[in-house]
């Protein structure tokens, strides 16, 4: 008899705490228990929680890591320029469409290029959508 693992997408809430996941459970199904849950772990132990869909906790682990990671990224971008949220937002978003758009040969181009030190923001994206398309994230 086959073994097949169910590959169906759940809803995952992921308990983090200066970037460190503190743990992975399923996302309660009513509305009053994720309340509860929220308001016990934010209030009680002082942990970011991140609801994420993933097929397994692995995946929803890596899946809040990325997003923990990205607030930082536009946080420290915030900080670097000056700009309120929306502003670091909309920028993060402009560089996903040019790295998105730059093809395998670009993305390899400017990923040998000198953007980690003076475009930090550019060069995160840049990374992340490597990752996205499974291109090697080294020059």
């Amino acid at each position: 008899m086959p073994v097949t693992l169910d590959k169906t997408p759940r809803s995952f809430t992921v308990l983090m705490q200066d970037g460190v996941v503190h743990g992975v459970l399923l996302t309660p199904a009513t509305e009053e228990d994720r309340e509860l849950l929220y308001f016990d772990a934010y209030w009680g132990d002082c942990l970011d929680l991140h609801e994420v869909t993933a097929i397994d906790r692995f995946e929803a682990h890596n899946t809040a890591i990325g997003i923990h990671d990205r607030e930082i990224a536009i946080e420290d971008y915030m900080d670097r320029i000056g700009v309120n949220h929306d502003v670091a937002r909309t920028v993060y978003q402009d560089c996903r469409i040019w790295a998105r758009s730059l093809g395998t040969a670009g993305r390899a181009y400017w990923l040998r290029h000198d953007l980690k030190s003076y475009m930090p923001l550019k060069h995160f994206v840049l990374i992340e959508v490597l990752r996205e398309f499974g291109e090697p994230t080294t020059a």
